[in-house]
């Protein structure tokens, strides 16, 4: 199959999101040890965001790739989790409240639909979808008191849904698990063999860089401590783990004692304006060798 037939054919995530992994995908799914491509290995994702691992994990064109009901996959955003489900249980019916939200796409509108409170699941995952495609840079962030605090994008006209799309989004979510768990509850399944992909909220690169809250429980040093507790918990278990996050000292203290940590290059926004961007160093590391045909193979071991 040619390049250009495997773009067309492909499931792609839905939704912008910061630090989404559509460029890196194949990469990290290529790396999955062939002991995972087996009919009784589970994929569990509990920091889903954009789901662009999980996405391409399911695309057929891949020599190996997995079923839906094969995917555990988790956010602690109640209003991504929401999406997550209409889009698998009601595309259509979401599609019809998106059509009729999504005729104007200018500031009064969006401050419209960001001030209202929905009274419906469909309602709320329609309403999440549009301030997505319509906000700064596909951000999610909310203040303290759970209400999001991003600002107008400004774009000419953003495409809210692709109808095509959406539909074999469905299509892939059809058996899956999916959840509004805190990490922890989310990996309780995990078992040997399974493989476990997370993307947590990064490091910040230095001061100014900081995230603010993505959900009202936030996430900051002494949660990444407890995930690394979680990983050596899973590494004993027998489950394979990869970690994406950014590369800085703090990265490599907390996790470079339980995972083999690779540094590559990516580029990525590095200032408020959308315009400056850059290449800026993340790592991945992993619990297990990895296929030395794989992209990861190559990359440098840090930490």
């Amino acid at each position: 199959m040619s390049s250009a037939d495997k773009e067309k054919n492909q499931v792609k995530p839905f939704l912008r999101w910061a630090g989404g992994k559509r460029k890196l995908a194949e990469q990290i799914v290529g790396s999955f040890p062939a002991r995972f491509w087996s009919t009784s290995s589970n994929f569990f994702e509990p920091f889903l965001g954009g789901g662009a691992v999980t996405f391409q994990l399911g695309n057929q064109y891949r020599k190996f790739s997995s079923n839906g009901k094969d995917l555990h996959i988790n956010d602690i955003n109640p209003d991504l989790y929401t999406a997550y489900k209409e889009v698998q249980e009601n595309p259509r019916g979401l599609m019809e409240v998106m059509d009729r939200i999504a005729e104007k796409k200018d500031y009064d509108e969006f401050t419209k639909i960001k001030d209202w409170i929905p009274e419906t699941n469909v309602e709320r995952a329609a309403r999440f979808i549009y301030l997505n495609k319509t906000c700064f840079n596909g951000l999610w962030r909310v203040n303290s008191h759970g209400k999001f605090n991003v600002p107008f994008a400004k774009l000419k006209n953003p495409v809210i849904y692709d109808r095509e799309n959406l539909m074999a989004v469905s299509q892939r979510l059809q058996g899956a698990k999916i959840t509004n768990l805190t990490f922890t509850q989310a990996l309780e399944l995990a078992s040997a063999g399974d493989l476990v992909y997370l993307d947590p909220p990064y490091i910040p690169l230095n001061s100014s860089s900081s995230f603010a809250q993505y959900a009202k429980q936030g996430f900051g040093i002494l949660e990444h401590y407890s995930l690394a507790g979680v990983i050596d918990g899973l590494t004993e278990r027998g489950v394979f783990v990869v970690l994406s996050n950014s590369d800085t000292s703090k990265t490599r203290e907390i996790y470079g004692q339980t995972l083999t940590l690779r540094q590559l290059a990516v580029t990525r926004s590095i200032s408020a304006n959308a315009n400056s961007r850059g290449s800026v160093k993340e790592i991945i590391g992993v619990n297990y060798k990895v296929p030395k045909t794989s992209v990861l193979h190559s990359l440098k071991i840090v930490g």
